[in-house]
């Protein structure tokens, strides 16, 4: 379940040349609304998850695919865009590679990784499911704050108009 609001990016593109302060607030508040989301992902992340996984694979002994708790909470951010490449304005990511693939393993194909993983949820075992928890609040909270840099952007534009 993604919001989708029309016009945002291009709105925030011209925020951005006419009052950045505007848009660094938009984005300032974006990320406290999607605060309770990054919290319970980050919170999510157990020690036990593949705790197996933590011998030296490569050779020279440097770990490819180590389970590190922390560096899994730490791996959740959200980021901010206003780049054409990008689909969302506003995005949250697991950074850590070991936690991304333990948070989707399995899900487009079956597979014995995917499987055993799945004793612990089925995919996406952390990053949607925390979104999901708080999606209704952090979409009614989001359309408010969109509401309020349409609203500062009509007052801008009548004040250049007259």
């Amino acid at each position: 379940m993604t919001m989708q609001v029309q016009g945002l990016e291009s709105t925030l593109k011209a925020l951005q040349k006419i009052q950045p302060e505007v848009k660094k607030q938009f984005f300032k508040d974006a990320k406290q609304i999607v605060r309770p989301a990054v919290d319970e992902a980050k919170n999510a992340y157990r020690s036990d998850y593949l705790s197996g996984m933590t011998r030296a694979w490569a050779p020279g002994g440097r770990p490819i695919f180590p389970w590190n708790q922390s560096s899994a909470s730490r791996g959740v951010a959200v980021t901010t865009s206003l780049s054409k490449k990008q689909d969302a304005v506003l995005t949250i990511t697991q950074k850590d590679a070991a936690a991304a693939i333990f948070d989707i393993a399995g899900k487009s194909t079956p597979n014995r990784f995917g499987d055993a993983l799945n004793a612990f949820n089925t995919p996406s075992r952390v990053m949607w499911r925390s979104y999901e928890q708080h999606a209704g609040a952090i979409e009614d909270q989001m359309r408010q704050s969109v509401d309020e840099v349409m609203k500062q952007i009509s007052a801008l534009t009548k004040r250049l108009v007259l």
